[in-house]
């Protein structure tokens, strides 16, 4: 009932802005767009006591997006999915969290207009920044209900200012659709890039968050810096990483990190360090699952986060053809009081056409929940 109500709303505002100029606005609907995505996504895992699990998840997307009528544009985005096979008897809520989904939600619904070098949008929608980020890994992407403002007037530059809401995540927790549930008092952010000096790349990001848990008692800010540099040959890059954090948890830390990369024709590689302060971890991953920017990231286990956490990657790709390229990368981290784990992550891609994709991902770990994870994603764009 209250994905038909969100419905009527922004049909509602379609509508009243049609009275504005019916003509133009006419134009403007019936010269829209509508896109979509089937997709189909197979998961398995075994525990490290060889509990084995598996999940076969479908899904849809379907987006319309008007034209331009004077700067002014609109859009929705409707997502459903359906559980079409499961092995769950080892693990009954294995998938709960995020695979385990049936139903559907109306994802994104929002106005958007465009003056000059300044684009507002109001409403729900998908973001994209090293601390706020919608995550479209599992058969229901992220989104959240947010007004964004960003400008391109300086050279080079972009600004990007945030107030949000709400948040929609991938499942309800219990075999049904996600809805969109307040982020406390509100999230407030700006977030910068640059790009004036030739071969380097900058950005920033700052995050306060207020009453952010359902217990009202987790006031946050979180800070981000990333530099890159491209010496042609190779590139390499600087993060930082930083929290303040009043909630139970001691995430009053800081983070650093450093990645060296090259490609040498289809071959590409790759290292990466990361290191946390030893009296306080980082509060940098709770605004979706897509902000997990720092270079030490892994496909399964967890964060690199937590307090006095040292962390390694290296990386290997190779592209055999335009349609299929490979992965692997290599992750270990520890604490001061933990022993090493390590995750192995094996990546194929297959483009079998302009619109259908497929990709195989499979990690080893070693001295973590599970043995290994796997998951085959097939997806069709139109």
């Amino acid at each position: 009932m209250k994905n038909i109500k969100l419905s009527l709303v922004a049909i509602g505002t379609l509508s009243m802005l049609s009275c504005l100029n019916a003509n133009t606005l006419s134009e403007a609907l019936t010269n829209g767009k509508v896109s979509g995505e089937l997709k189909s996504q197979f998961y398995q895992k075994e525990s490290n006591t060889s509990k084995t699990v598996n999940i076969w998840t479908n899904g849809l997307n379907l987006s319309y997006d008007t034209a331009d009528y004077n700067g002014l544009t609109a859009g929705v985005t409707f997502q459903a999915a359906s559980v079409a096979r499961e092995d769950l008897d080892e693990n009954l809520t294995a998938y709960n969290a995020d695979q385990n989904v049936s139903g559907s939600v109306l994802s994104q619904a929002y106005i958007q207009y465009k003056i000059d070098n300044t684009n507002i949008k109001v409403g729900r929608q998908y973001l994209s920044s090293p601390l706020i980020a919608s995550s479209g890994s599992r058969i229901f992407k992220e989104s959240f209900e947010a007004a964004t403002l960003t400008n391109t007037d300086i050279k080079d530059t972009s600004i990007s200012l945030m107030y949000v809401k709400k948040y929609q995540g991938r499942t309800d927790g219990n075999e049904g659709a996600p809805s969109f549930d307040r982020l406390g008092d509100g999230v407030f952010s700006i977030y910068a890039t640059n790009k004036s000096i030739k071969n380097l790349s900058l950005a920033a990001q700052y995050v306060n968050a207020k009453n952010l848990l359902a217990n009202n008692t987790k006031d946050v800010s979180i800070y981000y810096l990333n530099g890159e540099y491209d010496f042609n040959i190779f590139k390499l890059g600087a993060q930082y990483y930083g929290s303040d954090d009043n909630g139970a948890a001691n995430n009053d830390g800081n983070a650093y990190a450093l990645k060296a990369s090259t490609k040498l024709g289809d071959l590409s590689l790759a290292a990466s360090y990361s290191e946390v302060s030893k009296d306080g971890g980082v509060d940098a991953w709770h605004l979706g699952n897509g902000a997990d920017y720092i270079y030490t990231w892994s496909w399964y286990a967890g964060s690199r986060y937590s307090a006095d956490m040292k962390a390694t990657k290296l990386e290997a790709g190779y592209k055999f053809t335009d349609k299929l390229s490979a992965n692997i990368m290599n992750i270990s981290w520890k604490t001061g009081t933990s022993s090493t784990t390590r995750e192995t992550d094996f990546i194929v891609d297959y483009k079998a056409s302009k619109d259908l994709s497929l990709r195989l991902l499979h990690g080893q770990l070693d001295n973590a929940g599970n043995e290994y994870q796997s998951r085959l994603y097939a997806s069709y764009k139109f």
